[in-house]
């Protein structure tokens, strides 16, 4: 659907003044999941501005969309994001070297996040999904080719050698897609939330960053 021609798709002339102009992009947001204390992230409720920037989020208004735009969601992915700081997120590198490094937790943080959770799409009062987070994968993420150095190195005279660590991991399989599409009214209330029975405690006992990416087209005046 995304190659889809959007006058087609949407059987209107998109150059004519009375009708809104269509632009092929995503409604984003990313926040911070706490390692053992949170229970459910609401997202899309805090536009950009303040404490979030264009890399957080490209919300116009807090939970809505602002008079004369719309959007119609056509899929919906889930980024998991591990991190190495407890209190706060701070990245979680997925490749390390030398022995002395520790081995990152990165698939195991993103394995105890997608596997006992559940999404839920709300727009107005009205629920228009409820599925686990394991059914949301990514459709772009990070690719690793990792190789092993063997040269031996001297350090605090012992020969050690040196050694690349790889551990990452995202969500597989199709993109989601909303069949048929939910459109989003303008100024009506609408969010993504995330839910978990009981705090999860990641393993790498560090706090991550989760982004939802609503892929569609955003009409505007």
């Amino acid at each position: 659907m995304a190659g889809n021609n959007l006058n087609t798709l949407y059987r209107k002339r998109l150059v004519d003044p009375r009708m809104k102009e269509g632009i092929r992009e995503p409604l984003y947001d990313f926040l911070t999941y706490d390692s053992a204390a949170t229970l459910q992230l609401k997202f899309f409720q805090t536009q950009v501005g303040g404490t979030k920037t264009k890399s957080d989020t490209n919300m116009p208004l807090n939970g809505q969309l602002p008079a004369g735009q719309k959007f119609v969601a056509q899929t919906l992915e889930l980024h998991f994001m591990p991190g190495s700081n407890a209190g706060s997120y701070v990245r979680q590198a997925p490749v390390q070297s030398a022995t002395a490094l520790a081995a990152p937790n990165f698939a195991n943080d993103v394995w105890a996040l997608v596997n006992q959770g559940w999404l839920e799409v709300t727009v107005g009062t009205k629920q228009y999904l409820t599925a686990p987070l394991i059914a949301f994968p990514s459709s772009s993420g990070l690719v690793v080719q990792a190789a092993i150095g063997l040269e031996a190195v001297a350090a605090a005279a012992a020969a050690i050698e040196n050694q690349i660590t790889v551990d990452y991991a995202r969500l597989g399989g199709r993109v989601f897609q909303f069949t048929p599409e939910v459109p989003i009214e303008p100024q009506t209330n609408f969010d993504v939330t995330l839910n978990w029975p009981a705090a999860v405690t990641l393993p790498s006992g560090f706090d991550a960053r989760i982004g939802v990416s609503l892929g569609g087209v955003r009409f505007r005046n």
